[in-house]
């Protein structure tokens, strides 16, 4: 599921992902929906702008990408583990998404 903003890059990404995995399900959701829509979809992947509680708890894996402005994003991977990305990619966003 794509949650961030600006809406321009949601939609990038969800078309870039779209035709690079056609394999993959692919959702946009806008970022103040997006506990109602995780909860309805339960998505593997979450990238979003901030996460919240239950995506951060519930979601197998996310990425925050530049939360409040910031020039980083943050990823939790299937394991757990967090790390910051200080120049992230969609190469980045495609190996994680293939390593789900």
């Amino acid at each position: 599921m794509i949650a961030n903003e600006p809406s321009i890059y949601r939609e990038v990404i969800s078309s870039a992902l779209e035709e690079l995995r056609p394999g993959v399900e692919v959702f946009t959701a806008e970022p103040d929906e997006l506990e109602k829509e995780f909860l309805r979809l339960l998505p593997d992947l979450v990238v979003c702008s901030h996460t919240t509680k239950r995506v951060e708890t519930d979601a197998p894996a996310w990425v925050e990408l530049y939360p409040d402005g910031a020039s980083h994003a943050v990823v939790r991977d299937l394991e757990g583990s967090r790390r910051t990305f200080y120049r992230i990619d969609f190469d980045n966003l495609l190996l994680i998404l293939d390593k789900m």
